[in-house]
């Protein structure tokens, strides 16, 4: 189980959650520039829709999809590559939205994105999870000393599927060392991330 060290500052969920708000709030403030960015991303969007109603999604799933996609990106710096896939900054780093009525993350970029077909860990890297037991969206992260923002609450779970010399780093919302996992292989099927706002894989 997931704890602050002695002397960390655990923060309650509704302080991570009036971060987020405030972030999409500045998200909102655009410029002319930016408005050109958005009617860019809205056109590549079309190329996303017809990816998420090829892989069975009604138009109003395909919408909600979208709609936590940009819910993830005013949260965390990254470039949306697929109908559910978003590549995050800090090399590598790669966030797997999980379907309507799914309840683990599939890549519908790659051909064997068949239903069913969960993305899972791949091994050399740390996956993270929302919700308990691996399911939900996927994080995964292979950047070391590079700390990603957490941006979920309450109990969810996560994987160290690298060698086991390497260690995970979960940090508070000050940016202290709160914890460190044990080495690949580790997981935790049931870890609160409500204190834990940065995760680094190692």
């Amino acid at each position: 189980m997931m704890k602050p060290k002695q002397g960390s500052l655990p923060t309650g969920g509704w302080a991570k959650a009036l971060a987020a708000l405030m972030m999409a709030l500045l998200a909102l403030v655009a410029t002319p520039a930016a408005a050109g960015a958005a009617d860019a991303a809205r056109g590549a969007r079309t190329d996303f829709t017809a990816q998420a109603r090829s892989a069975g999604l009604s138009s109003t799933e395909a919408k909600g999809l979208q709609a936590r996609v940009d819910g993830y990106l005013a949260k965390m710096p990254g470039t949306q590559v697929g109908a559910n896939k978003i590549v995050l900054e800090g090399g590598g780093e790669l966030l797997l939205l999980t379907l309507p009525g799914e309840r683990h993350a599939r890549d519908l970029t790659t051909p064997d994105a068949g239903l069913g077909a969960a993305a899972g860990c791949p091994y050399t890297y740390v996956c993270a999870y929302p919700n308990e037991n691996f399911t939900g969206d996927e994080l995964r992260l292979y950047t070391c000393n590079y700390l990603n923002y957490i941006p979920w609450n309450g109990t969810g779970s996560w994987i160290n599927n690298q060698r086991s010399t390497l260690y995970a780093k979960f940090y508070d919302s000050n940016g202290n060392l709160g914890w460190t996992s044990p080495g690949g292989y580790s997981e935790d099927r049931h870890a609160p991330w409500g204190w834990v706002w940065w995760l680094s894989p190692c």
